[in-house]
């Protein structure tokens, strides 16, 4: 007659099997992740290993999202870098790396408006809903701040001040100072005449819309200098600065 197995050990075994499997998973997705940030260094985007991951629910669910996210921001793909870092942030990041994601996203829905093609109002206008959106997603949690003394992170409200600009400059695109403009419209009305005036307005849109695309060929050099000067994210502590366009913190993989 053979003698049962207690359940006692059966338990144990099964306890320590999932560990095993558990302690497996955990060191393929570190090793995984570490072969995936090594080649984006190199600036190898290899990530047909980092999507599986997407699919492995483990602690740290949203990194695989995070690191997809930045292939796609340095592949300039930035509906895609959005639906990467929105994923990445719904599955509650803490602490800093919250902050990471929340301004990576916010940049990728910046990068995303095309400024050199808002010839209608309604784009002009989609394009501040979006500016708009990126703005709420650094001021949740306090992260960035109507008063910039209780700011959470500095790179966050610089990006949120940089944002501040754009919409200022997109809802008033004849510029800041008044009396400023009004030289500027005597001066035309002296070159142009009265037929120069009915093409002033297009002549102030389309400057202030080279000047964002100027900001925005810019923005990946600026950001590429930023990163090469950090040795991870967040090592330094003023972030870059690109006029209308916005910087803060960095998309490097973790």
């Amino acid at each position: 007659m053979k003698q049962k197995i207690p359940l006692k050990i059966i338990f144990l075994f099964a306890g320590a099997a999932l560990l095993l499997v558990m302690a497996i998973t955990l060191f393929s997705k570190m090793y995984i992740n570490h072969r995936f940030v090594k080649a984006y260094d190199l600036e190898e985007y290899l990530t047909e290993n980092e999507e599986k991951l997407l699919f492995i629910n483990t602690p740290e669910s949203y990194l695989p999202y995070y690191n997809m996210g930045s292939v796609a921001f340095e592949n300039r793909d930035y509906n895609s870098a959005v639906g990467y870092f929105t994923k990445a942030l719904s599955l509650f990041p803490l602490g800093q790396k919250e902050c990471d994601v929340r301004i990576n996203l916010a940049l990728s829905i910046c990068y995303s408006i095309d400024f050199q093609h808002l010839e209608s109002q309604e784009r002009v206008d989609t394009a501040l809903l979006l500016l708009y959106k990126a703005r709420d997603i650094l001021l949740e949690n306090g992260w960035a701040n109507e008063d910039p003394e209780l700011a959470r992170d500095a790179d966050a409200q610089k990006l949120k001040e940089d944002i501040d600009e754009m919409i200022k400059k997109l809802e008033n695109p004849q510029g800041g100072d008044d009396n400023q403009n009004d030289s500027d419209e005597e001066n035309d009305n002296q070159d142009q005449g009265d037929q120069g005036q009915s093409s002033q307005p297009s002549d102030r849109e389309k400057k202030q819309q080279d000047q964002l695309d100027e900001n925005k060929k810019n923005a990946m050099e600026e950001r590429k200098r930023e990163q090469k000067a950090h040795e991870s994210y967040g090592d330094g502590e003023d972030g870059g600065s690109i006029d209308g366009e916005g910087t803060g913190g960095s998309y490097k993989p973790w």
